[in-house]
This record gives C-alpha cells, sequence and structure tokens, in this order.
C-alpha cells in the first residue's frame, strides 16, 4: 500500500481529510474546473450539466465515504467509496477526479491509499474501480495497489482484495484524520478564504 510519504516531496505537504455536507460548495466548485476528458474519465459517460449537479446534491445520499485532497488550501482532488447494494459480500466501488494541472502528482495514490484504509476498517473485502479502457493513468494507478485487471466493454475493472482490519490499520486512519484536523486548523484564514471564493 502507498502513504501519501512516499510520493516524494511533491505530496508530502498535502492534506487529505473526509469530507462531509458542509464541503458541498467546495465540492461543487472542484467539478466545475473538471473538463469534459476528465467528466467523461469520471463517470463514464459524457454528463449533462443538469445531470452533474444531481449527482453533486444527491453525493452523501447513500452514506458514501467522500475524502478530499488539499496540496493548497483548494480542493484538488476528490474520493467516493460506495457500497455496491444488495451484494452478498462487503463489496464497495471508488472512484476519483483530479483537477488536470494537479495530476501526476501522486494524488490520486494518495486518495486510493485513504480509501483502501477505510474499507479495510469496516470489513469490505474488496474494492472495485472502473475505467474507460484508454485510461492508462488509472489502469497504472490499479496496478501499483496489486489489482486485478479484467476487460469488459469499452472499460477496465480492478479489484483490490483488502485484508482484514488491525490495530495498525485503525490506527492510520485516525492518525491520517488527526494530522488533516491539524493541518486544516493552521490554514483555517485560507480555507475560510477559499470557502467563500468557491460559494460566490
Amino acid at each position: 500500500m502507498i502513504s501519501v510519504s512516499d510520493m516524494g516531496s511533491a505530496m508530502q505537504d498535502v492534506i487529505i481529510r473526509r469530507l462531509r455536507k458542509c464541503d458541498q460548495a467546495l465540492i461543487k466548485n472542484h467539478f466545475n474546473k473538471l473538463d469534459e476528458e476528465i467528466l467523461l474519465s469520471r463517470f463514464g459517460v459524457p454528463v449533462q450539466p443538469q445531470g452533474l449537479q444531481d449527482y453533486l446534491s444527491n453525493m452523501f445520499a447513500d452514506a458514501a465515504f467522500v475524502f478530499g485532497a488539499f496540496p493548497d488550501p483548494c480542493l484538488r482532488g476528490l474520493g467516493e467509496l460506495r457500497l455496491i447494494p444488495d451484494h452478498k459480500h462487503h463489496v464497495a466501488e471508488v472512484a476519483f477526479t483530479v483537477e488536470k494541472a494537479w495530476q501526476d502528482r501522486g494524488i490520486g495514490d494518495a486518495l486510493l491509499s485513504r480509501l483502501i484504509t477505510v474499507a479495510q476498517n469496516r470489513g469490505i473485502r474488496e474494492v472495485h474501480m472502473l475505467c474507460l479502457a484508454a485510461n492508462q493513468k488509472m489502469r497504472r494507478l490499479a496496478a501499483r495497489h496489486n489489482a486485478k485487471l479484467t476487460l469488459v466493454p469499452g472499460q477496465v475493472e480492478a479489484t483490490l482484495t483488502t485484508p482484514w482490519p488491525t490495530p495498525f490499520s485503525m490506527a492510520k486512519e485516525i492518525t491520517g484524520e488527526y494530522h488533516a484536523f491539524a493541518r486544516a486548523v493552521l490554514n483555517w484564514p485560507n480555507h475560510v478564504q477559499t470557502s467563500n471564493e468557491a460559494q460566490d
């Protein structure tokens, strides 16, 4: 498993924290910065503006785990972990978006590492990730986490098997959130300004 500290100096200062309903303005601002190519990679099909707004409005409706990456005071990357309903095993799916200017800096790797830990600590045994067959970045990301890749029509499904929770994995998640909270408090004036800009 790859941690934030493994990403080199460019990612040592990134804050990864859980996002909640109170962060919806930041999330909306993040998605508004994504171009059509990134949105197509995220959803697998072209997304209309109203469809995107409906999705964002219901992002927290199914108790999803949503995490944001803050390499600066702004939300630059977002990862989602959602349980697959009516599945006989504890299985979840993950998805990511990273702003184009912040890609290839380890943000997706850091988000996936956090989501794998969250899944592990909740007894989720499999994590699935779908990407377009041409999306080499996501395929390499999945491979770095030892995912099994399966070709489906037009897409690649990556399946990651998570270990059972351990005291270390529990401590890792708690420590990550504590560090994120501490850093957010230290950056609070900048965070408030960024939140206000997102709402404008």
